[in-house]
């Protein structure tokens, strides 16, 4: 079995992980300019190659507390399906830091259970156990909902 590279990044003391194939670029979380009216889980847009690009604040959406993000913070910028429209766009996500590449077994790769109707798991490709450490893989296309998809109008 081929081994997949991901990206890991760290959100609120819990380990993330993109698929490397779904991010485009990286960027200093600086860059963010806030919007007035967008869901509350959205940090605000970042502008990358001449494009305004929707940036979900990944504390916010996970349900964590949120935080002041400091000079390691980062918007990892993926280009995914949106599951609910099934069509492809770019989508920001703002995390704590990025922590490193990893290559991962895909027979590794388990299903997230839910445990209630308010876990996050529903944003999640699966879990992997890596040094000891559980690392959530991140679906970015679950990320945004139908309700704001509208609001969001990724390209």
């Amino acid at each position: 079995m081929e081994l997949i590279k991901y990206l890991t990044f760290l959100s609120a003391g819990r380990k993330f992980a993109i698929p490397f194939h779904d991010i485009r670029t990286v960027l200093v979380a600086d860059t963010m300019q806030p919007i007035p009216e967008f869901p509350e889980y959205f940090a605000g847009t970042c502008l990358w190659e001449g494009q305004n690009i929707p940036v979900i604040d990944a504390r916010k959406r996970f349900g964590f507390e949120p935080c002041e993000y400091g000079n390691r913070s980062c918007v990892i910028v993926c280009e995914t399906n949106f599951a609910i429209r099934n069509r492809l766009g770019l989508i920001g996500l703002l995390t704590d830091t990025v922590a490193e590449m990893a290559d991962i077994d895909p027979e590794k790769l388990q299903p997230c259970e839910a445990v209630n109707s308010e876990a996050y798991t529903r944003y999640l490709r699966g879990v992997y156990v890596d040094g000891g450490q559980t690392c959530y893989v991140v679906d970015t296309g679950m990320m945004v909902n139908d309700n704001d998809f509208g609001t969001i109008r990724p390209e």
